[in-house]
């Protein structure tokens, strides 16, 4: 019975240390809905549906899920699995290991970095959420920007990418703009905004932006604090068993 409950007992720890340490897996679902324009053949803005089980569209706590991601499609109803980062604790190491469009060789057709990449993709994503709300054109062009600029990424080759003069005016003045890396921010500054992605390994589901946190950081840390506990608690059980003569 104790050899029984000591391994029980490493293999809540071990779970909770790979929970802590590891990656947060969050699942998604499209219903088919989306409210910016339609540009580019695809549906643009915020796309409705669900994110790890909390609905987000219209009237919701959150408007929707943004797509940065022209390079994969999906269609109503989608679900999927994507691994969940808060994009403050985004770097150069796990954008390039564990993102779609992180590739180490950087977004050299586009002028920026991995890095500088997604700085400028989450300054688009936060823009929509500031100001995109029932606004359809800037939804649009926001959504065109973020296409540009993942399309002509390097983890998109040998596909070509899309034209810039294939965008609407204000989308092209927005890839202007967050080409100039002096007006991006750093990914640090972006607390209340989530990734949803996958490494890249087509074919495969599209990389989401959203405001719906995941179970990382401090929640993580309590199972880890509560698994060492309990292992604590079994040690301390067994050493007092071995000294009652209890039976093995």
């Amino acid at each position: 019975m104790k050899r029984i409950l000591l391994l029980m007992v490493a293999a809540t720890f071990l779970f909770s240390v790979s929970f802590a340490f590891g990656q947060v897996t969050v699942p998604l679902t499209f219903n088919g809905s989306y409210q910016g324009n339609n540009a580019l053949g695809a549906g643009t803005g915020f796309y409705d549906g669900t994110i790890n089980g909390v609905n987000v569209g219209p009237g919701q706590a959150s408007p929707g899920m943004i797509c940065d991601d022209y390079y994969d499609h999906i269609g109503p109803p989608n679900s999927w699995l994507a691994t969940g980062y808060q994009v403050s604790t985004l770097n150069a190491g796990n954008l390039a290991a564990d993102t779609l469009f992180g590739v180490a060789g950087g977004w050299g057709t586009v002028g920026l970095t991995a890095l500088q990449g997604y700085e400028a993709l989450a300054y688009l994503a936060n823009d929509m959420f500031a100001h995109g709300v029932g606004n359809q054109a800037l939804q649009s062009s926001i959504s065109q920007a973020m296409w540009y600029l993942t399309s002509n990424a390097n983890a998109t080759v040998p596909n070509p990418g899309i034209a810039l003069g294939s965008l609407d005016l204000q989308a092209q003045d927005l890839v202007s703009f967050v080409q100039n890396v002096s007006n991006l921010s750093a990914l640090s500054t972006y607390t209340g905004l989530w990734l949803y992605t996958q490494p890249f390994a087509p074919p495969g589901v599209q990389e989401m932006f959203g405001q719906i946190p995941v179970p990382e950081g401090g929640a993580a840390l309590m199972y880890l604090l509560l698994a060492g506990v309990t292992c604590f608690g079994a040690m301390f059980y067994s050493r007092r068993q071995n000294a009652m003569g209890g039976v093995a």
